[in-house]
């Protein structure tokens, strides 16, 4: 059976029709359109081409966007964020993680739609999270789409309780996340990083039926690395962790780099948009 390539484009512009429906409503609903405000702390070429990104799909959805250009560590107050649903930050390369944590825990934890701040994860670890971060409901779409299109017969939930689901990298913005919401839905998934033993990394990802990697280093997935048969889905960003000819030939579905997480990515986090401007609606309507 061919190998079945998860078309993260198809399945975004899928949920973007929908998504575009729902804001239709609530615009209507709350007399304005939903509105994210992207805080941008860096002028590089990766941080530009993400801001292009989410910009457009919010243009083609409907959301107000406004870029707001900071290179201190105050997000900045005032109307904009005040009158925001959504509020992100736009993670630059290489910026110092405790730095970054310290500027994200400043946005109020309600309008977090990255969910990156501390308050929120932690909402994530006790599996009653105010919104999933955007990457974590990406790849739990691929993983959904593989299983209704490739795998079929099971719900989600019971196809991954028999299978070994191995994480590589435990970022907060992927990795660590996306291991506790696993863990909250009963599923015990192997989370690997930079301090695993070789031996046990490699054993593992041999191991593993479901392999996600988000570790950021191009190509570091090889396909004799891989288990015949195995699910692989590649959030390295911009360019894959997963040396994708190779190991395409290898495993049952994959996701491709660009044109699989990264899609779904932008689409989820203007779906949590939506969700805030309708949970502030609700709010002020009491």
């Amino acid at each position: 059976m061919p190998t079945y390539i998860i078309d993260g484009k198809k399945l975004a512009a899928e949920r973007e029709r929908l998504l575009k429906i729902e804001v239709e409503k609530i615009t209507k609903k709350i007399g304005r359109r939903p509105k994210l405000a992207a805080v941008e702390l860096a002028d590089d070429e990766g941080s530009r081409l993400y801001l292009k990104l989410k910009r457009e799909a919010a243009e083609r959805i409907g959301i107000e966007f406004e870029v707001l250009k900071r290179s201190d560590l105050a997000v900045p107050q005032g109307r904009t964020l005040i009158d925001a649903d959504g509020i992100f930050v736009q993670h630059p390369h290489g910026y110092d993680k405790q730095k970054w944590q310290k500027l994200v825990d400043q946005i109020p934890p309600e309008k977090d739609v990255d969910c990156l701040t501390s308050e929120n994860l932690r909402l994530i670890k006790e599996g009653n999270p105010k919104f999933l971060p955007a990457t974590v409901k990406s790849v739990l779409y691929c993983l959904e789409r593989s299983h209704l299109d490739f795998f079929q017969g099971e719900t989600l939930i019971d196809f991954l309780e028999n299978k070994k689901v191995v994480i590589l990298g435990r970022s907060p913005m992927v990795g660590l996340p996306l291991y506790w919401w696993f863990k909250s839905l009963g599923i015990e998934p192997i989370l690997l990083h930079s301090q695993s033993t070789i031996n046990n990394q490699q054993l593992a990802i041999g191991n593993a039926d479901i392999l996600i990697s988000s570790v950021g280093k191009p190509g570091i997935i090889t396909g004799n690395m891989v288990k015949k048969g195995a699910v692989v889905i590649d959030c390295g960003s911009p360019f894959g962790d997963v040396a994708f000819d190779e190991v395409a030939l290898k495993v049952s579905a994959i996701t491709p780099v660009p044109g699989g997480v990264g899609p779904l990515t932008v689409v989820s986090l203007m779906e949590n948009v939506v969700k805030s401007a309708k949970d502030i609606y609700a709010k002020k309507s009491r």
